[in-house]
Parts: structure tokens; sequence; C-alpha cells
């Protein structure tokens, strides 16, 4: 399985007007789809009028084009996630209450654990993000969000269909500088897998018995004692082990050399500007990006909504928009 993450939007709160709207998309799909997609990328690039060796953003191409290129996209076997955020939402208070709630678990984490490396590391990861800047607080905590949803989603879509595309997983991020990593990728490696870690104590990863989970048995552990200890019906249960997928291949690469990035791009673009209501023709948009993305439990949106002050403003025009999406969206169950 490959997937291909990026964002649209500064994540920056203070100051930040009404309808300052973030995203962050993940697209996965089988790799044997990897030159479908790339002959797809190629034809819009063509169909607008561009060379096939330019990187085309969202500015650049017409409606029309665009909702063709959603709905080519849709045909194939992959899938859409995505994270959003209005920036208006986030207090700055609120953001630092939200970290410092996360900060207190990992204390607590790092008092039930048994060795001394996991203690250590426990400090280390505690001491960072204490001192982790709002803004990459918020767009961690989106990116964790969004792996989230592929964790408990999408694993149980394509376990049904694809099983052996969970052997591996691959995960292509655009680099922000191709000479070294920056801070904010390094930071990212450090944080957004221990963030998952410990959102899937609250939010266990459901598994679906009838289906052959063998082609991701690298990836299943067995829970650890000291959680175990703390919750005695999970002694002896296997888990996902979540560190370990999101680790399993991640790379920050160059957009211009990766289609799949460059198509995550115009996604996440086109979710900002559709959560907006930028596009002339909202509705035709939101039918084209429900067929990409996959059914969420309860009805609820197929993309996740994050606020860290009360609620996003759903409403009016953008309610509408949001129940399109639940309505034309993927079902998980095959």
């Amino acid at each position: 399985m490959i997937s291909y993450i990026d964002e649209a939007g500064t994540f920056v709160s203070k100051g930040a007007s009404e309808n300052s709207w973030c995203t962050v998309a993940c697209y996965s799909h089988p790799e044997f789809e990897k030159r479908k997609l790339t002959e797809l990328l190629r034809k819009l690039k063509l169909d607008e009028g561009f060379s096939q060796d330019n990187e085309v953003k969202l500015k650049n191409i017409s409606e029309n084009g665009y909702i063709n290129f959603l709905d080519r996209l849709s045909q194939l076997n992959g899938t859409l996630f995505c994270t959003a955020t209005d920036s208006s939402f986030n207090s700055l208070d609120k953001i630092n209450s939200h970290k410092n709630a996360y900060v207190e678990s990992i204390l607590r984490g790092q008092s039930e654990m048994k060795y001394d490396g996991g203690k250590e590391a426990m400090k280390i990861l505690h001491k960072q993000l204490s001192g982790l800047p709002e803004q990459l607080y918020v767009q961690f905590h989106c990116q964790a969000v969004l792996l989230s949803s592929f964790i408990q989603r999408g694993i149980a879509f394509y376990v049904q269909r694809y099983p052996n595309s969970l052997k591996n997983f691959r995960w292509r991020y655009d680099a922000k500088e191709l000479l070294k990593i920056t801070d904010f990728e390094d930071s990212f490696q450090k944080f957004v897998p221990a963030l998952l870690q410990a959102y899937s104590i609250d939010n266990p990863t459901a598994a679906l018995d009838w289906c052959d989970y063998s082609p991701m048995n690298k990836f299943i552990g067995t829970i650890p004692d000291y959680l175990a200890e703390k919750i005695p019906e999970l002694e002896g249960q296997e888990a996902f082990d979540i560190q370990k997928i999101i680790r399993d291949d991640i790379q920050f690469i160059d957009s211009k050399s990766s289609s799949g990035v460059q198509i995550a791009d115009l996604l996440a673009s086109g979710l900002r500007r559709l959560l907006r209501l930028e596009f002339n023709n909202n509705q035709l948009v939101a039918e084209s990006f429900g067929k990409l993305l996959l059914q969420e439990k309860d009805n609820k949106p197929p993309i996740s909504l994050v606020a860290f002050d009360g609620e996003s403003e759903i409403d009016g025009d953008l309610a509408v928009i949001i129940k399109t999406l639940i309505r034309n969206c993927k079902r998980i169950l095959k």
C-alpha cells in the first residue's frame, strides 16, 4: 500500500479570520495501480494544455477539468482521507490546553512502564512535545488524526478487497527542502507515530473476523503488559503495532518526481477550496469528491473535522456540501 500526503493552508491560528480552513489529504492505493495513477495525471496535464513534465497546481486547472480528473480518479481502487480544521476555531489557549492534556498522558504512561528504555523514550518525547509551537502542534495533530483515520477505515476497506496490498506501507510526503531533513520532518517522525499509538488506546481498531489479516503479520503484536494491567480484558490480545505501520517506509520526496504527491497536493487544495465554498459549482465538486472518500461510522462526515475551541461552523451551504460527501462516499463493507 502506498500513500501520498500533502496539506493546504498555514494552520496559523493567531489572527485567523472566519473560514480559514486548512486541510491534510492522504491518497492511498494498492501499488499495482501506480502506472494508472501516473497516466491519469499525465492526461490531466495534457487536457489542460500543460506538458507532462510540468507540475500543475489547482489554480492552473479549469473547474470542468478538475471535476473530470476527480471522476476518473474515483474509477481506480484508491481512497482519499482528509483532516480539515478552521483556524478561526483554534484559539492559542485551547491548543495549549489540548497539548498539555496529551503531555500529561505521556507522564502517566511513563510511570506505568516497567523498563528503563521505554521510560527514557517517553521522557524525551515529553520534553520535546512540551516545547512544540502551537502551529506545529495543530498540524501534527491533524496529521495524526488523518493517519488514524487510515488505520481505522483504510485497513478494513482493503483487507476485504486486496489483503496482499497490506504487506507493506509506504508513506510519501512532499519534501520542503531537497538536500536535508527539515525540523518539521524530523519532528513529524518523532511525534506523529507516538500520538497515533496513544490515540489507539481510546479508539482501538476493530478487526473483521471474516477477513484474512495474515499479510499484516509483521504489524501485529501482543498488547504490552503495562496496558493489559491497566485494562485486564486486553491481556493476551493482539493488536496493530501502529508505530511500526507508520514507520515502515516514510520518505519525504521531491513532488516534481512523484505523480502521487502532485495528486495529493491537488486533492488537499481542492478540498480546502470546497470547504471555503469557492468553486463555481460546489455541489458537483462535492459529488465527485464523495466518490473518493470512505464511509465513516454512524453516518458522520467522511472527512475528519478538527476544532480545538468548540465546533467548526457547519451550517448553511457548507452543511449541504458535507451531506453530499456523506451521501456519495464509498462503503467500507464489501
